[in-house]
């Protein structure tokens, strides 16, 4: 059952064999699977529960409904990103584009050879993902509702020799409808909100929404339990405590590190909160001759990975004139007469794998509710970022682009015979003041030295016995791809070893020695 705020007239007192702080890919993912293996599951949301009905194709609502912050999220630093995040039943899966990648094998060879995880093989990945493949639908988007904006700019990198081609998405039936980032209208996209969540509810899982946890109640080195409060009105309500034998934190890469901060918890190793990648984006708006038809299509439907090896994807980006105001230098009568050229802008964005550059967390001095974010872009990563932007720029000009905007101070404004400039210009994290981030892993990251991680490879954390984080904290690196898939197929494998420690807590198997 999912119970909202205004359904619960006082303080609550439950017990659970498991509780799970979240309903992302995570959260959600040990929601399902150990609900529907017959435990008893509590799941606290601090977001609301929001349905098809509600989505309203508008991109203010969904920001002030359904994001953190108001989907300004920023993290300080050069450049300074706004890093959007869910906050809603599904969590980010909720309004994400849905795109599904598997974790590049060389990825995985790094958490083989940097991190000592042996334990997390190709084979038993390759089963995870298939499995979550096969539930969530995953299949290449259709070309007749993709729109015309990523096919041109795929056929436009095919032409210059780059390889490419059509994203696999998590969407049945798609109907192009292009809001996927705002709550999709029509069910197609099957983020955890319309998956993983009803069918743990189905098996028997409670959910919690609009309920902030506070404390993980820790008893001799072991979590036994949380305590939080219930939002109503904007304003506290009853509290809430739930008892249970495995505590799930699920809340991600940004609220995991600060509870543990906040409390204490997990800190030895000196790095929870350490570590962060955040997958820095670029996008450029291209000005065409003809009409491209958006925002309608698949917001993210094509992608350019030439330079993958070198951690640069290029994948659709389309957004409502919004979201392209949004990123504009220009105000008044200069930014009308460009935003009245939305029907033919050309929309496509990228994003960097770093290979310097890492961030930190921290709790807001002020107030431990909310968090700090350091990140700066470094060395080699900034002049990929630069790269990055002038393969988008190239891609556009051979296809009769006008006018291409960039997020470079000087040269936001580019005409074709602008392009020769841009590549002369030395690369500079401050040649960019603000631009935008997704994907933020690796806060409280896996590996097999509890001297340079916080969790085993099993999920459980290293000091605080039957205390497991399944969300993107865990995952060690930056993955160069969407990291979607790679949680809920590492959620799903933690699921198994969350039920075999439940089996011990009830005596019915040995306690296995620590993994």
């Amino acid at each position: 059952m999912i119970h909202q705020p205004e359904s619960v007239t006082g303080d609550l007192r439950l017990t659970s064999e498991v509780v799970v702080i979240g309903s992302g890919a995570g959260g959600a993912t040990i929601a399902r699977e150990l609900s529907q293996a017959g435990r008893k599951v509590i799941v606290l949301e601090a977001g609301r529960h929001f349905t098809r009905d509600e989505f309203d194709f508008r991109m203010d609502t969904a920001f002030l409904n359904m994001y953190w912050y108001g989907g300004q999220l920023l993290t300080l630093g050069f450049p300074a990103f706004i890093l959007p995040q869910g906050k809603t039943v599904g969590g980010t899966t909720t309004i994400n584009s849905g795109t599904c990648f598997r974790m590049p094998h060389r990825v995985l060879k790094r958490w083989h050879l940097d991190h000592g995880l042996w334990d997390i093989t190709a084979e038993e990945m390759e089963l995870y993902y298939a499995a979550v493949e096969e539930y969530l639908f995953v299949q290449k988007g259709d070309p007749e509702v993709m729109g015309r904006n990523a096919l041109m700019f795929l056929d436009g990198a095919r032409k210059l020799g780059l390889s490419g081609g059509i994203l696999a998405r998590n969407a049945k039936d798609c109907e192009g409808y292009g809001v996927c980032c705002f709550g999709c209208p029509s069910d197609a996209k099957q983020s955890a909100n319309v998956s993983y969540i009803p069918d743990a509810v189905e098996a028997g899982c409670e959910l919690y929404t609009g309920c902030t946890v506070d404390e993980i109640v820790v008893s001799n080195g072991r979590a036994t339990g949380v305590k939080g409060r219930l939002e109503k009105g904007g304003k506290a309500g009853p509290s809430v405590e739930v008892e249970a034998g495995v505590v799930v934190l699920a809340a991600g890469s940004l609220h995991t590190p600060r509870m543990l901060q906040v409390q204490g918890l997990c800190r030895s190793s000196g790095q929870v909160g350490r570590n962060l990648t955040i997958h820095p984006c670029a996008g450029t708006v291209a000005v065409m001759p003809e009409e491209l038809g958006n925002p309608k299509g698949i917001p993210q439907a094509t992608y350019v990975d030439e330079f993958a090896d070198e951690g640069i994807m290029l994948e659709g980006g389309t957004t409502p004139p919004l979201g392209i105001v949004m990123g504009l230098p220009f105000k008044g009568r200069r930014l009308a007469e460009f935003m009245s050229q939305y029907p033919h802008f050309g929309i496509f964005g990228g994003m960097l794998s770093e290979h310097c550059s890492t961030g930190r967390v921290i709790p807001h001095h002020r107030d431990s509710s909310r968090h700090l974010i350091f990140y700066n872009l470094r060395g080699e990563d900034t002049r990929k970022f630069k790269f990055m932007i002038e393969l988008m720029a190239e891609i556009w000009f051979s296809l009769g682009a006008k006018t291409v905007i960039t997020p470079t101070t000087g040269d936001v404004e580019l005409r074709p015979a602008d392009l020769g400039r841009l590549k002369r210009r030395k690369a500079r994290a401050s040649d960019y003041p603000a631009s935008s981030a997704y994907h933020p892993l690796g806060t409280c990251r896996m590996g097999s030295d509890p001297a340079s991680s916080v969790v085993r490879h099993t999920g459980e954390t290293w000091e605080v016995e039957n205390l497991f984080i399944c969300d993107g904290s865990i995952v060690p690196t930056s993955l160069g791809v969407n990291p979607q898939m790679t949680i809920f197929a590492l959620s799903m494998r933690c699921a198994g070893f969350i039920d075999d420690r439940l089996e011990a807590i009830a005596g019915r198997t040995p306690p296995a020695a620590p993994a």
